[in-house]
């Protein structure tokens, strides 16, 4: 096509213009029964990684024992530590902070925030 023709679009190349912002402007508001279609198919999908990743309960739970086991470990570790020595107590606290304080936030964010979110959005 050339410039001029698309410049001086006849009355087809007009409707598909108007055709196309129309479709944009419903795009742009999300009525209940897009948001129904949209929540039906986030659950279809839910449901479908809950099936796929169903051999992978037992693995996730015995890390997330012993992550956890290991931060209160540490906690009580690092508590009894600073009647003996203040600087056995930093460093193990220090430990706790640098290793195993993101992967305890991981976890505990991974079994607790999904819930928590489901259940603020409902109110």
């Amino acid at each position: 096509m050339s410039i001029l023709s698309r410049i001086f679009a006849g009355p087809t190349e007009t409707n598909k213009i108007i055709d196309g912002a129309i479709v944009g402007l419903d795009k742009i508001v999300f009525t209940q029964e897009e948001r129904a279609d949209a929540n039906a198919k986030l659950g279809e999908w839910y449901l479908k990684y809950l099936t796929a990743t169903e051999g992978q309960n037992l693995a996730r739970r015995a890390i997330a024992l012993i992550v956890v086991t290991l931060w209160s470990l540490l906690i009580l570790l690092g508590v009894a530590a600073h009647w003996i020595s203040y600087e056995y107590s930093e460093f193990i606290f220090r430990v706790l902070v640098d290793v195993v304080l993101q992967p305890f936030s991981i976890v505990i964010g991974f079994y607790f925030l999904t819930h928590a979110v489901r259940a603020y959005k409902k109110d």
